[in-house]
């Protein structure tokens, strides 16, 4: 273990799940004070190299009666809500229409014959990408 191994070498034994395992096992025999060390190091790289999600906002249009509510009343849970759908009927949550900007969701609302009987509230969230 004492000799430099090459990329192509490490290449080989990291492409070989049997091959990691028996490497990984030697060094763990050969060097058990700094075991910890190397699997931390094997596990944080691992990490760095993962794909990243990326979070983007996205607005909907929640909607409410105001002869019965002053204001949208499912902050606390808001898949129970209503909002609007693309076809711009009242929906739950997993059919509403989804914007990129609060400017665009307005102008969407206030498109919709309904908008006179219900009031609007933007729902912020941020999701996986």
């Amino acid at each position: 273990m004492t000799n430099k191994i090459k990329d192509e070498e490490i290449l080989n034994i990291l492409l070989h799940k049997s091959k990691t395992r028996s490497f990984l096992s030697r060094v763990k025999k050969v060097h058990p004070d700094k075991w910890l060390r190397i699997k931390g190091n094997i596990l944080m790289a691992t990490e760095e190299l993962r794909d990243r999600k990326e979070q983007k906002t996205l607005f909907r249009i929640g909607i409410f009666d105001p002869t019965v509510d002053i204001r949208w009343s499912w902050h606390c849970h808001y898949h129970d809500g209503i909002y609007l759908s693309e076809n711009k009927r009242p929906c739950k949550h997993a059919k509403a229409a989804q914007f990129d900007s609060a400017e665009q969701a307005r102008l969407f609302f206030h498109t919709w014959n309904g908008n006179k009987k219900y009031k609007m509230e933007l729902i912020e969230s941020t999701e996986e990408v």
